[in-house]
């Protein structure tokens, strides 16, 4: 994920100062969303049992962690300067959080953008429990798990040796980046990172075409104000990975191609920083898709006053 370093000199001195007000201003905003959110997906039966927000459940989780636990430790090392409260167990499960967990949730987006094809276009695959065990659970559970236990192993089992420096984010370099095989460290540039954002980008582009081109075959459906707003949602969501981590695809493909300095000079002050902003947008375009959740969200922060009921009164002769 990205960081805030503040000792760059190719950028304007202003920078840190608002790059850090910008997040901190996001990261209170969106903790009382994912709370909310959080709430009435779990608590209304409804909503708990519909299959497109399964996978929202765990991307909330995990973005929630990534929001609370390590943007807070990289606000904060930028602010002082070093980690506070630094110890070993910490900065091992910082760097799961930023890592796996963060790789976890571009796997889930991935598969979030594909079954929403599935969901909206073929909700006859998954009809039976059967078809239902195979389309929805498994594919559900492999990319939820798949990149926080294999982060899980390189992080505390992988051998090698464990240097973690209090002066760095994240507390210096994974130490399995040293020894581990080179074609490994390309796998997962492409396999965790750079193929699921491109996945993500055209599964959401090719369902808001679909949706657009058979709106009228959908509108004679039952279902189509939940279609309506499954595809608004993926495609908020999936619109912030587009503007904030596409750019950072692209550098880095560019960079792989043989022109290593491209973008280097914007890359770290600007580009990697923005990766947090998905998780940031996350529970508002949950809360666009869940019914009757905008009103009682507004309800939160705007008194309505009750108005007085004036009945007339019946007199007695």
């Amino acid at each position: 994920m990205g960081s805030f370093p503040s000792t760059l000199t190719n950028i304007p001195s202003y920078w840190p100062k608002v790059s850090f007000s910008l997040f901190v201003l996001g990261q209170i905003l969106s903790i009382p969303c994912y709370l909310f959110v959080g709430y009435h997906i779990l608590f209304e039966k409804s909503a708990r049992k519909a299959l497109h927000n399964h996978v929202i459940i765990i991307l909330l989780f995990y973005n929630f962690l990534g929001i609370t636990f390590d943007l807070s430790l990289t606000l904060n090392y930028d602010r002082v300067g070093y980690v506070s409260l630094f110890s070993p167990t910490l900065c091992r499960f910082w760097q799961l959080v930023d890592d796996g967990i963060w790789y976890g949730g571009v796997f889930l987006m991935m598969w979030a953008s594909f079954e929403r094809h599935i969901l909206v276009f073929h909700s006859n695959f998954v009809r039976t429990p059967y078809q239902l065990f195979l389309i929805h659970y498994i594919p559900l559970i492999f990319f939820a798990l798949y990149a926080p236990l294999l982060y899980f192993y390189l992080i505390f089992l992988y051998p090698c040796d464990e240097h973690f420096d209090s002066t760095l984010v994240l507390c210096d370099e994974m130490c399995f980046y040293a020894t581990i095989p080179n074609w490994f460290l390309v796998y997962d540039s492409f396999v965790d990172y750079t193929i699921p954002i491109l996945l993500i980008v055209v599964f959401s582009i090719s369902l808001l075409l679909r949706f657009i081109r058979q709106k009228q075959r959908l509108q004679q459906a039952v279902t189509w104000r939940q279609c309506r707003k499954m595809t608004i949602q993926l495609t908020l969501v999936s619109a912030t990975y587009l503007i904030f981590d596409l750019p950072y695809v692209i550098i880095f493909l560019v960079q792989s191609c043989g022109y290593p300095d491209f973008g280097s000079n914007i890359i770290m002050p600007y580009i990697a920083s923005l990766t947090y902003v998905p998780a940031i947008v996350l529970p508002y375009a949950t809360l666009l898709a869940l019914p009757g959740l905008k009103q009682k969200f507004r309800n939160l922060f705007f008194w309505k006053r009750h108005q007085r009921q004036i009945v007339p009164l019946t007199t007695h002769a």
